[in-house]
């Protein structure tokens, strides 16, 4: 009896090896069929009068299509229903391509789909189990549809083009607003119920002409890229309650990005008496806050920046000197910040979006007070804004 019993432990091993080797064998591991999926790159949503119209750019290779192998092109697919999710089965059920949105990194919103709450269709890609909380969002100028489907003229596809406005680069240039669907989803789910997104503006770029003795063919070729894009995003949309409404312009998306604390690379022009200077950022503290009473909204704004006078070339001299930013260089900087804060402000107030998310700060901060108040309406808070802007030594 007790040499069986010493076998035993071996075939235990022996079988439980077995049994976790064919198991190992019978899985899949979440392997992508390319023949029968369909990875979206970027989702375009689009109003219509029965629901929505969803645009999805599918990634394709180009050697499927007769190009150079490694590179990626995009075809778009639309559907439409009452709702998100019947437009993409729509789209299944005529391509027979199941849309995989795992990879989808941007949802890109049609400028009259935001007039209405937004979260009746974000709600199903926040809810996607598959769908990363990650996705960038943005609103656009027109359709989505038109600028999905449309040539970039910098990217083989519209969509990796737009991805680029919104790089750890152009956010520290502090002319870009980024935000993703998890964080649009905090701010419009919390007791300030606001949120932003960049506006995306697209603008025809002409294709250069080709020189004489070229062949017809690269000719067409330039021809058909005639109407290839390129896109701007200096802009950001305003949300209250998930509609649109506001905008901010290009300093004022700046001015937030200051208050934020995240720029570290941008520039802004500074005119005064004695010439006009650019004034180069490279480091920035910043803060929005009501004050204890909840009758004021403090706004700080700290700059270490180099001066740079543009009316002369520099020499090593000047730009030795560029360390140091000149006393009237410096209030004219800070006068105009100060200006464009304030400006920021009224459109947010006037538009009731709580872009600094000053109720929450006093929810959390002073329940009591929050409650006594009944929220923090804006209108009830009067602005306190200062800035300072000095040289890096």
């Amino acid at each position: 009896m007790k040499r069986p019993l010493k076998k035993l432990p071996s075939r235990l091993f022996l079988f439980l090896a077995a049994f976790l080797f064919f198991s190992f064998l019978s899985n899949d591991f979440g392997l992508v069929d390319i023949q029968k999926t369909a990875i979206v790159l970027a989702a375009g949503i689009d109003r219509t009068e029965e629901g929505y119209e969803v645009t999805a750019q599918i990634a394709v290779p180009s050697s499927a299509q007769g190009g150079s192998g490694g590179a990626t092109s995009g075809v778009n697919i639309s559907g439409e229903g009452e709702t998100v999710a019947e437009a993409i089965a729509q789209i299944y059920a005529e391509t027979g391509w199941v849309p995989k949105l795992i990879f989808c990194n941007l949802i890109l919103i049609g400028e009259e789909t935001a007039e209405e709450d937004v979260f009746s269709f974000l709600g199903f890609f926040l809810r996607n189990e598959y769908m990363s909380d990650t996705c960038r969002l943005a609103l656009c100028e027109g359709k989505a549809k038109a600028i999905l489907s449309a040539p970039a003229a910098v990217d083989d596809t519209s969509s990796s083009a737009l991805e680029k406005l919104f790089s750890d680069a152009a956010e520290k240039s502090g002319y870009v607003a980024n935000t993703t669907l998890k964080d649009f989803a905090v701010g419009y789910y919390g007791v300030s119920e606001s949120g932003f997104m960049p506006y995306i503006r697209a603008m025809e770029q002409p294709a250069a002409k080709s020189a004489g003795g070229q062949g017809q063919e690269e000719n067409g070729a330039a021809q058909g890229k005639s109407s290839a894009l390129v896109y701007s995003a200096d802009e950001t949309a305003l949300f209250s309650r998930g509609k649109f409404v506001a905008l901010l312009a290009r300093e004022e998306t700046f001015a937030y990005n200051l208050l934020c604390g995240k720029v570290f690379a941008g520039s802004f022009p500074v005119e005064t008496d004695e010439g006009a200077y650019s004034l180069d950022v490279l480091k920035n503290k910043g803060s929005a806050r009501p004050d204890e009473r909840a009758e004021r909204a403090l706004f700080s704004v700290s700059v270490r920046a180099r001066v740079y006078d543009r009316n002369t070339p520099s020499g090593m001299k000047e730009i030795t000197s560029a360390e140091v930013v000149p006393p009237s260089v410096a209030r004219e900087a800070e006068k105009r910040i100060e200006k464009t804060v304030l400006s920021l402000w009224e459109k947010c107030a006037d538009s009731d979006c709580d872009l600094f998310f000053l109720a929450r700060q006093l929810y959390r901060s002073d329940l009591r007070l929050y409650r006594e108040k009944g929220g923090l309406p804006l209108t009830s808070l009067s602005p306190s804004v200062q800035a300072e802007v000095v040289g890096i030594r």
